[in-house]
């Protein structure tokens, strides 16, 4: 694994943050239009904050391309942006898993080669840039220091965007607060993705969200999961001892938010970590009900990659693919929505020394 900086590597806790309860209603019809705006940089509103040391914002994607075997995963991350601390910085984190080979990459630049707009998602990252081509296009480009891994991607957005929180809690303390946008639960992605110099024609669905704030990510732990297929999608975030935990499922752009007490998450398989001295799961089982939309989901896990965010003590995120099953049922429709597929999940918790 490729070294990591402990606040700059966040690279996945943008997927799970709370969803804001007043927002949305419990069951709601298609959200309007998130504008390109919102999917943009957004440090501006938060300068002056007195705890902007601890700011942080990035982009994040996957995609999974059954064709190929090939899960990837891209995150165009800043923090620290006024550089209070001395590290500030951006950070290119990719891991991409081909059948059971799983390559993690972190590459670190300085502020200088990080710029990103406010009015629309057009990031660079050094030479990884993100550019937008419309309001439902992005155009997704760059390359490992090393060469490893080479992008350039197209995500078409085919589901409909859910802001799920605006300056939420996300733990204790009034100042630890985050923004958490999806702005694609789901995408049609194509172009190409080169592993050691073989190149790949990536035809598959994918997945983008952007998150934003400041807080302290070492005090949190949670469980996340990402699964869609056409015309359904379903997101998980998850805080371990926090009641603010959101699950939600939209179907054909109607969305159901469940709220903590309306779902449970049971790990039922765990594997060990003897590096970070860490059980982490490898099944899962997710039931969800608001009376009228119900959610079974098994997750099997495929693939686990540790990222540790420093010694230990320290946070470290178990970045996992995992094969859906289950069901959704809408009382009132009288209809039973077979799951059936591939996708993301996560775990964390913090490390100890072996003993």
């Amino acid at each position: 694994m490729t070294p990591r900086r402990v606040g700059h590597f966040l690279f996945s806790i943008a997927l799970l943050v709370t969803a804001e309860s007043s927002m949305y209603a419990q069951s709601s019809p298609a959200q309007p239009a998130v504008t390109e705006a919102e999917d943009g940089y957004h440090f501006q509103n938060w300068q002056g904050s007195p705890f902007n040391a601890a700011y942080t914002e990035w982009w994040y994607f996957n995609l999974y391309d059954v064709k190929d075997n090939i899960q990837a995963i891209f995150t165009y991350q800043v923090a620290d942006p006024l550089n209070l601390t001395g590290e500030g910085g951006g950070d290119m984190t990719v891991v991409v898993y081909q059948g059971n080979n799983v390559i993690p990459e972190s590459d670190l630049y300085p502020l200088s080669s990080f710029t990103a707009s406010p009015t629309a998602a057009n990031v660079t990252l050094g030479s990884n840039t993100i550019s937008v081509a419309g309001p439902n296009t992005y155009l997704v480009t760059g390359a490992t220091m090393d060469g490893v891994l080479s992008w350039n991607l197209h995500y078409d957005r085919v589901a409909p965007s859910w802001f799920a929180g605006i300056r939420m809690n996300v733990a204790p303390a009034k100042w630890e607060q985050m923004s958490w946008l999806l702005y694609m639960p789901r995408a049609d992605v194509y172009g190409t993705l080169t592993i050691n110099g073989q190149v790949y024609n990536i035809e598959c669905s994918g997945y983008h969200d952007h998150n934003w704030g400041q807080w302290n990510f070492e005090s949190v732990v949670w469980n996340w999961a990402q699964y869609s297929q056409p015309n359904l999608t379903f997101d998980l975030g998850d805080f371990v001892g926090n009641p603010n935990g959101r699950a939600s499922v939209d179907i054909g752009g109607n969305r159901t938010v469940f709220t903590a007490n309306q779902y449970s998450l049971v790990h039922t398989k765990w594997a060990f970590d003897p590096v970070d001295n860490v059980q982490y799961p490898i099944q899962s089982v997710f039931t969800a009900s608001n009376g009228d939309v119900s959610v079974d989901l098994v997750m099997n896990v495929q693939q686990t990659q540790p990222l540790p965010t420093g010694p230990p003590p320290s946070l470290v995120i178990y970045e996992q693919t995992a094969r859906y099953t289950g069901t959704v049922t809408v009382q009132s429709q009288r209809i039973a929505i077979p799951v059936s597929g591939d996708a993301f999940k996560e775990y964390t918790a913090i490390s100890s020394a072996a003993p």
